[in-house]
């Protein structure tokens, strides 16, 4: 019984297979990559659509987060397979456009008219004298949460609308030990190294950087004089979860992405707040920048392709799912920003939507590898090995080889 049971078991297994093949039998395969941080997303967006169709099946093909943008780099230098994939970061974006690897999505978009007015900002971003060449998923905002009830306990105001100075000071204030346990006043993971100049308008090609210098004295104060936040070293490790240390209850405030509000899982009363600015008159302005769908320029199905990327990122269906998963559609819908308000109602959401959000890189083609050579110089400041002058004399000079290549 136990055999025929196992037969049994197989033979429905294998019927299920073919009857999954033949379903996609006859249909145009279109092969769409992504990060596996996405998957709460695009699971649900890819299924809706092959529901929908009667000749395409788009395939759904995950890469794990932390080597995606390496493995698609290699991958679309190579000639693969790929229809349609995500893009992390418009200068990664810019830097694709540089290789043509990516399809101009204008003429497309022209012909299904689509209404790009919502997303005239994010296009800039992956624009070019000829057209656009991504269209975007998701925006984002960077903020200041805090953990209520540690405020709650001392009885302190909460930190809104802060200059960078006070809110190293309050760090400082609020970095102690109560026997056994260490309190960090803050912690700000340094993901975008010139992140408080950003909402000056002040970018890395500029030709000076006075608000980045200020911005890095003001890391260095609180990283290394100050130590009211864990370290760049620490940070730098492999296992660093920004989220988990902030879970755990023993630091007051973070910075932060608005991903913060659909990724944190804390057992405490947190909210959220602006971004710390370098002067008052920058008050809730932060900044962000949208990640986008894009057409390999290599795809022998451009038109199918694109036709999912458009649904994927302006459909009243796909962004609708978006938003339940607690992200900012940058297509919002109605529909999509009633879901999101159902879904997301952290104290403080209202300031992802009152700040004034300058995009985060700047749009140069080079502007990627700028960025990784200032991260490279700033952690070394920030790791105490070098001083800051040091920094932006290498920095600058690094630039200057970049801009003339």
């Amino acid at each position: 019984m136990k055999r025929f049971l196992s037969i049994l078991v197989a033979l429905v297994m294998t019927l299920t297979c073919f009857a999954g093949l033949a379903v996609a039998e006859g249909k145009t395969n279109i092969n769409f990559y992504i990060a596996s941080d996405m998957e709460a997303n695009a699971v649900p967006i890819v299924e809706k659509y092959n529901t929908m169709q009667d000749t395409v099946h788009v395939e759904l093909i995950t890469i794990p987060n932390d080597g995606y943008d390496d493995k698609m780099k290699t991958l679309t230098a190579g000639g693969s397979d790929i229809d349609a994939f995500w893009v992390r970061t418009p200068a990664q974006a810019k830097n694709y456009m540089a290789n043509n690897v990516l399809e101009n999505l204008k003429p497309y978009a022209e012909a299904a008219g689509l209404d790009l007015a919502p997303i005239e900002a994010n296009i800039q971003a992956v624009s070019d004298e000829e057209g656009f060449y991504g269209l975007p998923v998701s925006g984002s905002c960077w903020m200041l949460f805090y953990n209520k009830d540690l405020f709650d306990a001392k009885g302190l105001d909460y930190p809104i609308n802060l200059t960078w100075d006070q809110y190293a000071d309050l760090c400082k204030e609020l970095t102690y030990t109560d026997g056994d346990q260490k309190y960090w006043g803050g912690l700000n993971p340094n993901w975008t190294p010139n992140l408080g100049a950003i909402p000056t308008g002040e970018y890395l090609d500029a030709e000076e950087l006075p608000n980045t210098r200020k911005y890095e004295e003001i890391l260095h104060r609180m990283y290394v004089e100050d130590k009211s936040m864990p370290s760049i070293a620490e940070m730098s490790t492999g296992t660093f979860d920004c989220n988990a240390y902030f879970a755990a209850g023993n630091i007051y405030t973070m910075i932060n992405g608005d991903w913060t509000l659909r990724l944190l899982d804390a057992g405490f009363t947190w909210a959220a707040a602006p971004l710390p600015v370098l002067s008052e008159e920058y008050a809730e302005h932060s900044c962000g920048h949208a990640s986008v769908v894009a057409v390999a320029s290599s795809s022998t199905h451009k038109q199918e392709a694109y036709d999912f990327v458009q649904f994927y990122t302006t459909s009243p269906e796909a962004t609708s799912i978006t938003a339940s998963n607690g992200e900012v559609p940058s297509y919002a819908t109605e529909e999509a920003m009633k879901v999101y308000q159902e879904s997301v109602t952290i104290d403080g959401v209202a300031y992802r939507f009152s700040s004034k959000i300058l995009a985060e890189q700047g749009t140069a083609g080079y502007y990627a590898q700028i960025l990784d050579a200032f991260a490279e110089e700033m952690q070394l400041y920030l790791l105490d090995e070098q001083s800051i002058d040091e920094a932006f004399d290498n920095y600058l000079a690094l630039r200057e080889e970049i801009m003339n290549e």
